[in-house]
């Protein structure tokens, strides 16, 4: 037997027990495996929470996104069997070199190997992630400057947030308004940015005053300030209005298709799953809350 048959019988065989990377997996495929793969970034408990720490794809999870992405996937079809992997943030947008680059076109690694067939956490859709993804248009929103309630009087404009400190999430919408407000209205008393991954650790610093304020959508900010963080309070809204959705890999046209059909079929619909969750989680319904950013 020559080299290349023998090649042949090992190559199976190899691939067998190492495996080989997964791939990007349309609707089609969705349907033919009976498998849903939600990639979520538990950044805020208002998106998701997942246990026991540090798991990723043996996390228990519960909140919203969860609820939703749940719904979604029994749209689906009953047989569909959703499975969920932890990430964090900045993970949804890196390359095959486990880097975010914003100004580089590029589908994120996690969507191109068919880790995730999309990202459902709730991302604001702006030019860079457009080079990278498209999306399923949910709601409307505005970012708000959060503090400690009794800083109130530090919070009357925006200039007044010029040299103070904040802490986002590294690559989040927030992140990216305070870079372009640091190089321009702020450049001579920039803000000082601190980076956390999660929203509730965020909010600890601020009511421990170790920082000044963040800036979160508005919906986080509800959440966090009714249900956990009693000190803090929305001080004022900031940016322009921007959209909210979830994420799928560019080819996946099929499958973003269905999540919009999913989001039009339950928005209007005061008993419809999406304006359940959120009044559970928000004491608004969704419906509600788009009423209120317009």
């Amino acid at each position: 037997m020559n080299i290349f048959a023998k090649l042949g019988l090992f190559i199976p065989l190899i691939l067998g027990i190492y495996g080989l990377p997964a791939a990007a997996r349309s609707l089609a495929e969705i349907n033919k495996t009976k498998e849903l793969r939600i990639c979520i970034a538990p950044t805020s408990s208002g998106i998701a929470s997942a246990s026991p720490e540090g798991c990723r794809d043996n996390c228990k999870f519960s909140g919203r996104v969860y609820e939703e992405a749940l719904e979604f996937a029994h749209s689906l079809g009953r047989d569909i069997k959703p499975k969920f992997l932890r990430v964090t943030w900045d993970e949804q947008f890196h390359n095959s070199k486990g880097q975010t680059v914003r100004d580089d076109s590029y589908t994120p690694e996690l969507l191109a190997a068919g880790q995730c067939d999309f990202y459902p956490s709730s991302l604001s859709i702006n030019e860079w992630r457009l080079k990278k993804m498209d999306f399923a248009l949910l709601h409307i929103n505005r970012m708000m400057v959060i503090a400690r309630k009794d800083k109130k009087n530090q919070f009357k404009t925006v200039a007044d947030l010029a040299g103070k400190s904040a802490a986002v999430t590294l690559n989040s919408s927030y992140h990216g308004w305070l870079q372009k407000m640091n190089a321009g209205e702020f450049q001579k008393n920039p803000v000082k940015i601190i980076f956390k991954e999660e929203a509730d650790e965020i909010f600890r610093l601020i009511e421990a005053g170790d920082i000044d304020f963040t800036v979160q959508d508005a919906y986080l900010a509800i959440y966090a300030t009714k249900n956990s963080f009693k000190k803090s309070a929305v001080m004022m809204p900031v940016g322009p209005l921007d959209e909210i959705g979830w994420a799928f890999r560019k080819q996946d046209a099929d499958l973003r298709a269905a999540a919009e059909l999913f989001f039009s079929k339950q928005l209007g619909k005061p008993d419809g799953a999406l304006n359940l969750i959120w009044e559970k989680n928000f004491g608004l319904s969704i419906d509600k809350f788009i009423v209120l950013m317009r």
